[in-house]
């Protein structure tokens, strides 16, 4: 069978399919072609423990633990068969948990691609629902980052306009002089600067520069652990004989990518 790798589906999303119709026409031609869900090239790193200090409280959990738990039946027809693919989306958003985005909400885009992909699936044209399905729940994902960025991205260009417009121009500020401090004059001394901290940003706030938040270490743990795309469930000590991790480092692995799950929306540096 023929494939198409993610990552290159990600770049044709973007450049090319943001329409429904045009993605369509695609699927016509390419969506019995498998989907190879290879994010191995992404070359993700885990976080360090300083910075898992500086993330927040909410959980995940719940939501996972319920998805874990659904049953696979035979039901092939309305509300009972979206549930049943839950574990596919909550699964491939492992990959998708981009700084400055929300694991939930990269589900519940997931999963809205998925109920498209449920109402436009034809068995004769589309080939195998389980790999057709993903398509439509990457790309609703990627379209879900894309808009975000593009939303930032539009707000740090006003921002300097504004600063370029107002560029030297004085304005009365009442401050302590006995205290010492960085100030936009201090980072954006001239022109030059301005067109400078510019680029960067359109550089940085870009969907392929942007960095996977979970590791694939830390996926593979949370997909044993939770039984998503594997035969069952599996516990830490199971997980550790599997990828072949040292006693502990299954656990604490874990408790790592759930905390990185629970955050809001991570860290978006420029």
């Amino acid at each position: 069978m023929e494939k198409i790798n993610v990552l290159d589906f990600e770049r044709s999303v973007i450049a090319e399919y943001t329409s429904d119709i045009e993605f369509l026409k695609f699927l016509e031609k390419n969506g019995k072609k498998e989907l190879n869900l290879d994010y191995s090239k992404l070359e993700l790193k885990e976080l360090e423990d300083e910075d898992l200090d500086t993330l927040g409280e909410e959980t995940v959990l719940d939501y996972l633990e319920e998805v874990a738990s659904i049953t696979l039946t035979n039901e092939i027809e309305g509300e009972d068969f979206v549930v049943q693919n839950l574990p596919a989306v909550a699964s491939i958003a492992f990959n998708y948990l981009r700084e400055g985005v929300a694991y939930l909400d990269v589900v519940q885009e997931g999963t809205m691609g998925l109920i498209k992909g449920i109402e436009a699936y034809k068995g004769e044209i589309h080939g195998d629902f389980d790999n057709y399905k993903n398509y439509w729940i990457v790309r609703e994902m990627v379209l879900f980052i894309e808009s975000k960025i593009n939303d930032i991205k539009n707000e740090f260009k006003s921002f300097f306009k504004g600063k370029r417009e107002n560029f030297g121009k004085t304005q009365e500020e009442e401050s302590d002089k006995s205290e010492v401090y960085l100030t936009e004059e201090d980072l954006l001394p001239n022109l030059e600067a301005i067109d400078k901290r510019e680029k960067l940003m359109e550089k940085t706030m870009d969907f392929f520069a942007l960095k996977n938040r979970l590791s694939k270490r830390q996926i593979d743990v949370l997909n044993y652990y939770f039984g998503f795309g594997v035969d069952r469930r599996y516990s830490t000590f199971e997980i550790e004989e599997k990828l072949g991790l040292n006693k502990g480092d299954g656990e604490v692995i874990f408790e790592q990518a759930l905390l990185i799950l629970s955050t809001m929306e991570g860290k978006m540096f420029l």
